[in-house]
């Protein structure tokens, strides 16, 4: 049996479910099938269980170059507008604000903080502000709590704090879709893809009870992107390194969020504390980084796919020693290699980690929550020689390939325009501009996006 599609978007994450809002609210593509492996949207990474929950602005992720955060801000003010748009009842199921800060432990730290924050941050974001040890007692009393008297920190608070379900925003995101193109948009859920093959305009996808015809191609599969776009044929010197993030719990001992200082050009995230939006009583810290050979955690099943988007060459082994001779990288994964140990790793996570957080905290205080964390699919360029900061996107003729590791979810919105953009331009589809001005983009403000979405 055969079914024919202009669009098909292969996984039911908030990357696939925010391409097929755009496609269908803004577009005249007549066609459209999301096909979910799963038997329900933002199963894995999208999964609230399994991220930060953060809606990332760029103001406090020390990592980011400036280009990064002016490129952030603007996406995840998209974000906002769309969540401007729904019903208070849907919108207070996704979202709610709380505060958020960056924390400098030492001298050292803060030294990065003042110069990080002094090179460009603050004009980027006006609201952002330097703060003292008075003023963080009194906006999160447990960072100072029991903290040694000689111990000197500073922060910068922002006032963009927003948490995110983002599992609610994709489910969100698939409602309005199907409301914006009653019986053009198809959704299959159990449906998982084995294979694809074919060129632009004439492409095959084949799930365990049909096959699927579609002029163009979407994978927004996660790590499972590579591994489609190798059996195409293409992104032959990308490897995948698919890091695993688990979260420690605690009771609440935080009102807000609270990052530390990064190393910039390191794509792991430092560990945060964090409020659950789905669990007012806990804070959880995280995540911790490990290395495993899986596209998805947990499931030893998916070892073998793992190993086909891993190139074993002289190129890839060049680039994963070059990668390995960051120190920072490599203090990194050496303190992770004992967190999530029985036992101990409890310990050394919050002597290490949490301490300089919350430091009142003790081991009895705090457990592993194996329920949560998932893979962040951090890319490794042999060409580059290094891993590829944040998202990675791959246009071809016909198909599009998204992989996409934190700020993924943030700029689920700017990268489906972009996406929307470039298909429109390969098959001949019309795209509402005055709409998407009118609704999602400003002008004015957002001149990152605007260049995306005229470039079609």
């Amino acid at each position: 049996m055969s079914e024919s599609y202009d669009v098909v978007i292969v996984g039911g994450g908030i990357t696939g479910a925010s391409l097929l809002y755009i496609l269908s609210k803004y577009t005249d593509i007549k066609r459209i099938l999301l096909l979910e492996e799963y038997g329900s949207f933002a199963s894995l990474n999208s999964n609230s269980n399994n991220n930060a929950q953060t809606l990332h602005f760029g103001d406090i992720e020390t990592n980011y170059s400036l280009e990064k955060s002016r490129e952030t801000k603007e996406e995840a003010e998209i974000v906002i507008k769309y969540l401007s748009m729904l019903p208070k009842k849907d919108y207070d199921m996704i979202t709610k604000k709380c505060g958020k800060m960056v924390l400098g432990v030492g001298e050292e730290e803060i030294n990065k903080l003042d110069g990080i924050y002094d090179s460009g941050l603050k004009h980027i974001f006006p609201g952002l502000r330097k703060i003292g040890p008075n003023e963080i007692a009194r906006l999160e009393p447990n960072v100072m709590k029991k903290r040694a008297i000689d111990e000197k920190v500073e922060a910068l608070k922002s006032d963009n704090g927003q948490m995110v379900n983002f599992r609610n925003l994709t489910n969100s995101f698939v409602k309005r879709a199907k409301a914006a193109k009653i019986g053009r948009i198809n959704v299959r859920l159990n449906a998982k893809v084995l294979s694809v093959n074919g060129s632009a305009g004439d492409f095959n996808i084949s799930t365990h009870d049909r096959t699927y015809k579609a002029r163009f191609v979407v994978f927004c599969a996660g790590s499972y992107s590579l591994y489609f776009a190798k059996m195409l044929g293409y992104q032959k010197n990308l490897s995948v390194l698919c890091v695993g993030g688990n979260f420690y719990t605690a009771p609440k001992v935080l009102n807000g969020k609270v990052y530390r200082v990064q190393e910039g050009g390191i794509p792991f995230a430092a560990v945060h504390g964090d409020p659950d939006i789905t669990n007012q009583h806990i804070t959880r810290f995280g995540p911790t980084v490990t290395i495993y050979p899986e596209l998805e955690k947990g499931k030893p099943s998916t070892m073998f796919d793992y190993f086909k988007t891993f190139n074993f060459d002289l190129a890839t082994s060049a680039s994963l020693l070059n990668i390995l001779a960051n120190k920072d990288i490599r203090r990194i994964l050496w303190n992770n290699a004992f967190y999530d140990l029985p036992g101990i790793g409890t310990s050394i996570f919050l002597k290490r980690e949490v301490s300089k957080i919350v430091p009142s905290l003790r081991p009895k205080d705090i457990m592993l929550a194996p329920h949560m964390g998932g893979i962040r699919p951090q890319i490794m360029d042999e060409k580059k020689k290094a891993l590829v900061l944040g998202e990675s996107k791959t246009k071809e003729d016909g198909v599009i390939f998204n992989i996409t590791p934190s700020p993924g979810a943030t700029s689920c919105l700017a990268s489906a325009i972009e996406d929307m953009s470039y298909i429109c331009d390969q098959i001949g589809a019309r795209i509402d501009l005055k709409a998407v001005e009118g609704t999602l983009v400003n002008k004015e403000t957002m001149p990152i996006t605007m260049r995306k979405l005229k470039n079609w």
